[in-house]
């Protein structure tokens, strides 16, 4: 919608207002597709982030326990790393753990030695 020329203002004045005028109306139009790009975006990182969320949740993890020979260079740190995929404890409280059930008190491990250890699976046995 153009601007109405007024008769009682110079042609050059008319002119100026309507360049004026032009100018306006393209400065709201790049504003509008600037707020409409970031709403876009917006949107797309919250589905992205709740997605990513509900995926996390659906996997429920079971706890398990098994008995595992301490191979040469194992250390509760190494048999930590292999077997408490999908729990929520830090390292340090999974050891203790181990450390609990086979009521080591000194934490020392030795090649040849059986462990109870707890593994974490979907699968529910």
């Amino acid at each position: 919608m153009g601007r109405v020329y007024n008769q009682n203002l110079s042609k050059e004045v008319n002119e100026q207002l309507n360049r004026r005028a032009q100018i306006v109306r393209r400065e709201r139009r790049i504003l509008a597709l600037v707020v409409i790009m970031v709403i876009a975006i917006a949107i797309l990182l919250g589905t992205g982030i709740n997605a990513f969320a509900s995926s996390k949740e659906s996997l429920e993890y079971h706890k398990y326990y098994t008995s595992i020979q301490v191979e040469s260079g194992d250390t509760l740190w190494s048999i930590a790393d292999q077997y408490m995929t999908g729990c929520d404890m830090d390292k340090q409280s999974y050891i203790d753990e181990v450390c609990q059930l086979n009521h080591l008190s000194d934490g020392r491990i030795h090649s040849g030695d059986y462990l109870i250890v707890a593994y974490y699976s979907t699968d529910l046995q």
